[in-house]
């Protein structure tokens, strides 16, 4: 077994060699084509973005918008189209490129690594027809400090981030995302031989190991907050929000996400398009067999995406249950925003932490306030925080946002 000092080395070491390449950029190809690309940029998902992938994406969140599924409301007097726009729900970058970009690892066993939330900036809306190009820049390998991590002296916490920027047909540069990985180094100690290595595991949380059960009380709130998201009981629509009526303190509606469970994760890919099957399955996993796992049922090699997926290979991968996508997790505080804010607000910044994972079968509760507000420019801003919390009281992703709001003073609504 090697020794703790040497252990520790090769992490300083491995620190040391990856920040070499700070500031290499890549350009981004397509995620399955089978040709030489280097592919440590990310992929493309989707490069032209359509009304199809729009309504895909607003009902993998749960989104009744009509903005995104009813053609007559954005056409009405009252709709987008009245001012020549249909954009894009926020965080729809997502289905356009990849955001988790894992990179190269510490040849190390007990290595893992987790998506721990991205910076999401949009300059310009995203609108149907639009194609993208994207490039992505490393900017560094650095370690987190395990007393602000809420980790003991059994591991080492390394931050990578990459900064992804799209760019639509007409050389515009729409986005610009700041994506964070966090590797998650457990010394020698506590690595045993032939310890698997898993993936989005901030830590060893008691967390039970079956899915949880609900009360027939608990079920009712649950489905009376659906049923008030689904009749737009917390969304603003098409009325400006504006932001002479906004104060500090003021809160974002809750909104009860879940219980979480196959059908919303399953939306989640089919609105990305980050899945495939059979020979291009393999072609993703036969060279990097480590990071997924020996299916114990089949004894198959599995993808290591299938923990966003199932019980059976996240458990044996050490977690308690399938593990909720990190990107789930932010766009649908995203969403509470977007419901927020109305169709006439821009949700210009959404910074996101996530703190620990969110299981399937967990339901996720999702809060925020308006803690600031600023002019510049001639234009008018909020500042949110956002938090997502599980059933136990668990916080499990964070995010402050930036939205700009309509002004009475130069803004004309479709109504008037």
């Amino acid at each position: 077994m090697i020794s703790l000092e040497d252990w520790n080395a090769r992490i300083d070491a491995f620190i040391i060699e990856e920040n070499k390449n700070c500031g290499r950029t890549l350009p981004v190809h397509r995620i399955y084509c089978q040709d030489d690309s280097d592919r440590s940029g990310g992929g493309i998902y989707n490069e032209t973005v359509t009304v199809d992938t729009i309504g895909r994406f607003a009902r993998a969140l749960g989104d009744s918008n009509p903005l995104y599924s009813d053609p007559q409301y954005r056409t009405s007097p009252a709709g987008p189209a009245s001012k020549g726009l249909f954009p894009a729900p926020p965080l729809l970058e997502c289905c356009i490129c990849s955001t988790f970009i894992g990179g190269r690892m510490p040849r190390l066993r007990g290595i893992s690594a987790f998506d721990a939330g991205s910076r999401w900036e949009r300059f310009l809306p995203i609108l149907p027809g639009d194609s993208f190009s994207a490039q992505t820049s490393f900017l560094g390998v650095r370690e987190i400090t395990r007393q602000s991590a809420g980790q003991t002296d059994a591991a080492r916490l390394l931050l990578r981030e990459h900064r992804i920027d799209l760019t639509n047909q007409r050389g515009e540069h729409v986005s610009s995302i700041t994506a964070r990985c966090i590797i998650r180094c457990e010394a020698p100690s506590n690595n045993e031989p032939g310890t698997q290595r898993s993936s989005d595991s901030t830590c060893r949380e008691p967390v039970q190991k079956g899915r949880p059960h609900y009360t027939e009380e608990e079920l009712g709130r649950v489905y009376a907050n659906l049923d008030g998201q689904l009749s737009g009981a917390f969304r603003r629509g098409s009325r400006p929000r504006y932001w002479e009526d906004v104060e500090v303190g003021e809160q974002v509606p809750e909104q009860i996400i879940g219980p979480y469970d196959e059908s919303d994760g399953q939306a989640l890919m089919a609105a990305i398009g980050a899945a495939n099957a059979f020979a291009t399955k393999w072609a993703s996993i036969r060279f990097r067999k480590g990071q997924g796992i020996t299916d114990p049922e089949t004894g198959a090699h599995r993808h290591p995406i299938d923990r966003h997926s199932s019980d059976l290979i996240a458990r044996a991968q050490g977690h308690p249950r399938a593990l909720v996508s990190g990107i789930h997790s932010q766009a649908l505080l995203a969403k509470s925003v977007s419901d927020w804010m109305g169709d006439a607000g821009l949700l210009r910044i959404l910074d996101c932490r996530c703190l620990r994972p969110l299981y399937y079968g967990d339901l996720s509760f999702q809060r925020g306030s308006v803690t600031g507000r600023f002019e510049k420019d001639g234009r008018c801003f909020v500042n949110l925080e956002l938090e997502a919390v599980r059933q136990d009281g668990t916080v499990h992703t964070t995010a402050s946002a930036v939205v700009e709001l309509p002004s009475r003073r130069t803004f004309r609504s479709p109504e008037n």
